[in-house]
């Protein structure tokens, strides 16, 4: 069963979308709208949010551009949505990390994961491999147990951030495996797997799609697929579960954010144009060469999607003895 981890309760959803102004912009969008993705450019985050803005563009007859706020965890780009005017023209563009894990992983932030967003819309859903150097040793999940236990702490990992979800698995594996395989966190997607491949840190894990140029470069290797079954453009490649670790398994999704208290009625304006890109079937087609599943889900289904998945995200940083700094 995948597990998804995401954020805000429904309670807080409905008192995000309450307090709304008086009036709102029937004729949304009027000017230039703008993506902020917490993350570095060239991760997956950053293309879905480009191909997104670019079909948007052509939707609403105004530019939406996307501007990359990297750093702390994703907290800088996210507190920047968190204070912008809610009027739906500045959206976060982010995955579980940057609300989810965070609010786990840190004793206070600079926003309120559960107050100050409002669920718009998911974009994609994102089955993880575990990619490593060619020169790591392990070619599998069990020799790679072998290899941390053989000499512990010379195996890095490469994550997108603390709190992301390479962190919190890889966390839980040492936990569960009695492991030492050392954490080295980077400002987004690319920078993490630019160091896999010049051996830098020795593994990550990442979307099939935002690995594809990583594993074509010759200069890594697929060890495992975090999923329940197995990828058809890797089939020789095991799950977690035919690796013998059933709970090694995690996703990531992809969903934009408005500020509290954009009005309802400019929210499920922007859903309803989201839905719109999502359901053409050329970027249907496009997402799924990149190992992403495409929900359609309204503004309350993704809040509801986020609720259950804070309740998952806490208890695998209680299991892997994670402690807020």
């Amino acid at each position: 069963m995948k597990r998804r981890f995401s954020l805000i309760s429904a309670v807080a959803v409905a008192a995000g979308t309450l307090c709304t102004p008086a009036m709102s912009d029937p004729a949304f969008p009027q000017k230039t709208v703008n993506f902020v993705v917490p993350l570095a450019a060239g991760g997956g985050t950053d293309i879905l949010a480009r191909k997104l803005a670019q079909q948007l563009a052509s939707i609403w007859g105004q530019s939406v551009v996307v501007e990359n706020v990297s750093g702390a965890s994703s907290i800088i780009g996210t507190q920047r949505v968190a204070r912008a005017a809610p009027d739906g023209y500045t959206l976060l563009v982010t995955t579980n990390g940057a609300i989810v894990g965070n609010r786990y992983l840190f004793k206070s932030l600079p926003y309120n994961p559960d107050k100050d967003f409002i669920p718009v819309s998911q974009l994609a859903d994102i089955d993880m491999v575990v990619l490593a150097n060619k020169a790591l040793a392990a070619n599998s999940l069990k020799e790679l147990i072998a290899q941390a236990k053989k000499d512990p702490g010379s195996v890095t990992y490469a994550s997108y951030g603390n709190g992301s979800q390479p962190h919190l698995l890889m966390e839980l594996f040492n936990k569960r495996e009695n492991i030492q395989i050392t954490h080295v966190p980077y400002k987004g997607l690319g920078p993490a797997l630019t160091s896999v491949m010049a051996g830098e840190t020795m593994l990550t894990l990442t979307g099939r799609g935002s690995g594809d140029a990583a594993i074509r470069s010759g200069k890594t290797k697929v060890l495992n697929y975090n999923s329940d079954k197995r990828d058809p453009a890797y089939p020789d490649i095991p799950t977690s579960a035919e690796s013998g670790y059933p709970y090694f398994k995690v996703a990531t999704w992809h969903g934009v954010f408005a500020p509290r208290g954009t009005p309802k009625d400019i929210v499920n304006k922007i859903n309803k144009d989201v839905l719109t890109v999502l359901n053409q079937p050329e970027f249907r087609e496009d997402m799924a060469k990149r190992g992403y599943e495409i929900p359609t889900r309204s503004p309350e289904e993704f809040a509801n999607v986020i609720q259950d998945e804070v309740k998952a995200t806490g208890e695998m940083v209680k299991a892997a003895g994670l402690k807020p700094e």
